[in-house]
């Protein structure tokens, strides 16, 4: 075209130069200037993009590292609790302990265990006479020569007649009628009457005879409780206190019939407590403040439970110290209450049944997940006291052991909140860690190092200056070739 410049051979490769020193200078300053060697997907895409993703996981993670540090504080929060709450049991034993020191009022004591009913009916011939022993004549108890007494199950009968009352006496009449075809057996049960025991829950036995109704009495029974009895084999053992266990054996040879047992029990000996069958069941009661302690193989039979039963106390003049510190320790408990309720940081109270939940990383799949727990008076199972519950000192020593079993539970958990405390600690610290790994690893694909960019670009400064140089040397050296035509 008529309007375009030449340009000669030398200037055009010195303005080539010149312009390819001016972008690479473009280049570096602006590397200076953002700090960073690849600027765009364009400078280069692999570093980009990889750098791109490891600057995205590491704000992810920073994001949840203000999580994480909420989780540590809400434990933080839940040990301060503890601790609290630990030193106010503590007061609460000192509370009770107190009671101990102070005298214990005078009181009365009541105890009764009683088993269930052996069976429904008994096979008692029960008159109005209740003071019959075996050596009592039959003349004294008005029984005359001549009169009978049988006792017959339906197969086997047997019967007793009275030929001389004045020398004959009950246990005269036992033995007859224990003996023969007898199934049964006759005593004197612990009540001073005559007591017939069938074989077999399965007997009926008949009782008659033309003797004084008010001795012999005349019955007929359909079930029989004593059967119960005789079936039975083993022992039973009965303790008062610290005292030494009485045992009582039954089988063969043993104990066989309600006779028996109503005067093994009698004769236990155990003081300040009355054994005895009452309603057909074994009963036991006692006015001292001794715990019974009762135990055997028999036990589940006379419908009786393995174990130590303490009696109830009724306090007749109150300590008013004790009434006092009673009030002292209902105040601490609700104390404890509201400590544990207030125990919360943002929200989350992990000593009022609340849980925490704790994220470790950007989608979810690390987590832990801490339980709460109810550390009110009533989460750790101690309860307020009502009228004389610290009067007597086994009930002050139950309160304590109530306090010793709270205690136990507060270290315990207190010992769990630690390791859950340690576990998101470490958690807190590798995510801080691995955060700077991930934004260290995106830096260095994409940053630029200053110290070279700033030599290259004095480099190209001076290229430039160079090149501006031989430019002007070339366009010099045309104008010579006008000064011809001058």
């Amino acid at each position: 075209m008529a309007n375009d410049v030449t340009l000669s051979k030398g200037v055009r490769a010195n303005l080539l130069s010149l312009q390819q020193t001016a972008e690479m200078m473009a280049r570096t300053q602006e590397r200076l200037s953002t700090g960073k060697k690849v600027n765009s997907a364009l400078d280069n895409p692999v570093n980009y993009f990889t750098s791109a993703g490891l600057q995205a996981r590491a704000s992810d993670l920073s994001t949840l590292l203000d999580s994480i540090g909420n989780g540590v504080q809400t434990l933080a929060a839940a040990d301060k609790g503890i601790t609290a709450i630990t030193k106010l049991v503590e007061s609460l034993k000192s509370t009770a302990k107190q009671a101990l020191l102070a005298g214990q009022p005078t009181a009365t004591y009541a105890l009764n265990v009683a088993g269930t009913a052996i069976a429904s009916d008994q096979s008692v011939a029960t008159g109005t006479v209740g003071s019959i022993t075996g050596a009592s004549t039959l003349q004294s108890l008005g029984i005359a020569n001549g009169e009978t007494i049988t006792i017959s199950d339906g197969t086997n009968t047997v019967t007793h007649t009275v030929v001389n009352a004045a020398t004959e006496d009950v246990d005269d009449v036992i033995t007859s009628l224990n003996g023969g075809a007898a199934t049964w057996t006759v005593a004197v049960n612990g009540s001073g009457q005559l007591e017939v025991t069938a074989a077999s829950a399965a007997d009926t036995l008949t009782i008659s005879g033309n003797g004084a109704d008010s001795v012999f009495g005349t019955t007929t029974t359909s079930s029989v409780v004593n059967s119960d009895i005789g079936a039975l084999t083993g022992t039973l053992t009965v303790a008062s206190g610290n005292g030494t266990p009485q045992t009582l054996t039954f089988g063969p040879g043993n104990i066989t019939n309600r006779a028996q047992l109503t005067a093994a029990l009698a004769g236990l000996g155990i003081n300040g407590l009355t054994a005895s069958i009452t309603g057909n069941a074994v009963t036991f009661t006692s006015t001292s403040d001794d715990a019974l302690t009762l135990g055997g193989t028999v036990l589940p039979a006379l419908g009786l439970t393995a174990g130590t039963t303490n009696p109830t106390p009724t306090v007749t003049g109150p300590n008013a110290t004790r009434t006092s510190l009673t009030n002292d320790y209902n105040e601490l408990l609700n104390q404890i209450t509201q400590l544990a309720r207030d125990a919360s940081y943002n929200g989350v109270n992990l000593l009022n049944s609340d849980n925490l939940g704790v994220i470790f990383n950007e989608d979810g799949s690390s987590s832990l997940t801490i339980d709460g727990v109810d550390f009110t008076a009533a989460g750790l199972g101690l309860t307020p006291l009502t009228g004389n519950a610290l009067q007597i000192n086994a009930d002050v020593n139950a309160v304590i052991a109530q306090i010793d079993a709270a205690t136990a539970q507060l270290r315990a958990q207190a010992s769990a909140f630690g390791s859950n405390l340690s576990i998101v600690q470490a958690r807190q610290d590798f995510t801080k860690n691995l955060i700077n790994v991930l934004q260290s690893g995106a830096d260095n694909l994409v940053l630029a190092d200053s110290n070279e960019e700033g030599a290259n670009l004095l480099a190209l400064q001076t290229r430039q200056s160079l090149s501006t140089t031989s430019l002007s040397m070339a366009a010099q050296a045309d104008q010579n070739v006008l000064r011809l035509f001058q």
